[in-house]
């Protein structure tokens, strides 16, 4: 099995088919900003298609595995939601067989998906064979059992980023110092899951033979939307896996999109913490 980070996404290639995991796609963001901010953004749905579209070409994708947050808004009940996102599932399943793994955002998801769309349990499922088998989560609910037994386990949720800032000071004229937004990057993390304290937390026997896994957690997809700094010394994730302290945010690992080692969570805080 190898794996491969490109454009947001995690591309698994095994012997039998190449698979595409994204999350968060957060379709209609922008319609949310405009209604609370009164700024217009061009619609994100075009891009978002085309991108999943190079994506599938470029790697030969079979599957695409969509963890969570196909919409922006929990509920369903919204003019963009029906008119939008049933056209755009039903585009994207003409590219490439398509299922989803909800999020918490994904509220009564099903009305809108057309037949062909897989939709999951929100606990979780396992892709691929015994020995190589990857569990997909969203990470806002405790995976299943099966889940928990993967090599692998792959989820969103939390958006993970690299926020930045810059000293606009310019002493030489007088100006005192000034902070200025200075961007923000999407990053992926690699954590170790301590298997043993999710399966006491959900009531399961734990595996002296089986105790840590690797997880992923992927960025969002949607190139507007942003989310925890990993790099500030008050951010942590959200999920039972985090809260619980099954999985450390500090002793994990930071990747670019493209699959480029920046360093520990700890070790960014150190060097670049903007608080």
């Amino acid at each position: 099995m190898e794996s491969i980070f490109d454009d947001r996404g995690l591309i698994i290639s095994r012997d039998d088919a190449t698979i595409l995991l994204i999350s968060d796609i957060h379709l209609g963001f922008e319609e949310t900003i405009s209604q609370e901010k009164g700024v217009e953004f061009p619609p994100q749905h075009p891009v978002i298609l085309q991108r999943i579209e190079n994506l599938v070409t470029k790697y030969n994708v079979s599957y695409l595995y969509i963890i969570g947050d196909v919409k922006h808004t929990i509920i369903a009940d919204s003019f963009y939601n029906w008119e939008i996102l049933p056209e755009f599932m039903a585009n994207l399943v003409e590219i490439v067989e398509t299922t989803v793994i909800p999020g918490n955002h994904d509220g009564d998801l099903g009305a809108l998906l057309p037949r062909d769309v897989i939709l999951t349990d929100v606990h979780g499922i396992v892709v691929g064979s015994r020995d190589e088998n990857v569990g997909l989560l969203h990470g806002h609910s405790w995976p299943s059992t099966d889940v928990l037994d993967a090599k692998l386990i792959v989820v969103g949720h939390n958006h993970p980023t690299i926020r930045r800032f810059r000293d606009a000071s310019v002493p030489e004229i007088g100006r005192s110092s000034r902070r200025r937004f200075g961007g923000i990057i999407p990053v992926i993390i690699q954590s170790k899951l301590d298997k043993n304290c999710a399966r006491q937390n959900v009531g399961i026997l734990e595996n002296p033979d089986d105790t840590d896994c690797t997880m992923i957690t992927l960025p969002s997809f949607n190139e507007m939307f942003y989310g925890v700094p990993v790099n500030y010394s008050t951010s942590d994730f959200y999920g039972p896996l985090f809260e619980n302290k099954c999985a450390y945010l500090r002793e994990s690992d930071v990747y670019s999109i493209e699959g480029l080692f920046l360093g520990t969570v700890d070790w960014l805080r150190e060097r670049f913490n903007e608080i």
